[in-house]
This record gives structure tokens, sequence and C-alpha cells, in this order.
């Protein structure tokens, strides 16, 4: 027996899974980072800080510098430090490292091309990276590479990677 009523059940059923995917599209769409997962210390900035010597925001300072001066074809390095500003530190469970360009400029070898958090110096209030280079020729020579760093407040974690370079002088 085919009555209306039940023509009708198969449509109102198919209403509401058209209904109920069109509501979980919206939710799967929507925000795919909520404010309390920033807040629970997740990735805040993947996208690299302008290049240069430092880079700054509201929560650190970090500066690469040279420490010259430098002689061709004997090793130098430059320092890296990071400081957390106000209620931010260090965060001490995050594995630091700084990986300098690949392939080297032209005259420039990198003893360690990759330094982890066990190669630097890191307390609550700032961390530093001594990087190693060696230049074969006199002259000006770009020493750059990628900083990936994170501190937190009691509230979250920024973490970053912050593009650095610089030219050192070497005589």
């Amino acid at each position: 027996m085919n009555t209306p009523s039940m023509r009708r059940r198969p449509l109102s059923t198919l209403a509401c899974l058209v209904a109920l995917s069109g509501l979980s599209f919206v939710l799967a769409s929507g925000c795919g980072r909520s404010e309390a997962a920033t807040q629970r210390g997740e990735e805040t900035n993947v996208a690299a800080v302008a290049k240069g010597p430092k880079a700054e925001s509201e929560t650190y300072a970090v500066e690469m510098k040279a420490t010259g001066p430098y002689a061709a074809g004997k090793e130098g390095t430059l320092e890296i430090t990071i400081v957390p500003k106000g209620a931010y530190h260090m965060n001490d469970q995050y594995p630091y490292k700084f990986k300098l360009v690949d392939p080297a400029p032209e005259g420039v070898k990198y003893p360690k091309p990759l330094l982890k958090k066990e190669d630097g110096t890191f307390d609550e209030k700032k961390g530093s990276f001594k990087v190693p280079f060696v230049a074969s020729r006199t002259g000006k020579a770009k020493i750059a590479g990628t900083l990936s760093m994170s501190v937190c407040s009691a509230a979250n974690c920024v973490m970053e990677k912050v593009d650095l370079e610089v030219d050192v002088d070497v005589k």
C-alpha cells in the first residue's frame, strides 16, 4: 500500500541526512584552530619573520650578531640570542634549533650546519647559540639560517621560525 505519508517519510529522512551533512561540513570547515588551542600552546605562527640580524615581537627579541674579527681560512663564530619579554620565559620543553642555509654561500663552509638545543645555552630568561663558519676568502660573507624557537607565559606558548642573516667582514 502506497499512502502519501509513506512517500513523505523517505523524503523527510533524506532531508534530515542532508541537514546533518551540511552541519557537519560547517563545523569541519569552520575554524581550523580554536582560541583555546592557541592557549594550550599550539604553534601560533609558522611563517618566518622578515630576514635580518634582528627580530622582535611583544613576546621575545632575537638577534644574530658578528663577534669577529674574522680571518680567511679560520673558523669564526656568530652569536644568536633569544630573550623573552614580559611574563614570557624560554620553553624548556621545546627542541630549539638553528639551521644554516643550504647550500652555503660560495666561499663559506659550515662545520655544523644544524645546531640543536644541546649545542646552545638555555635557561629560563635567555637562550643562545654560537654558530661556527669558515670563510675561505676575504671580503663580505652573508651567513643566514632559520631559528626554530618558543617562549611561554602562564597562559600560552608562542612558537616561531625566524629567518636571520648577517653580513660578516672577513680579513
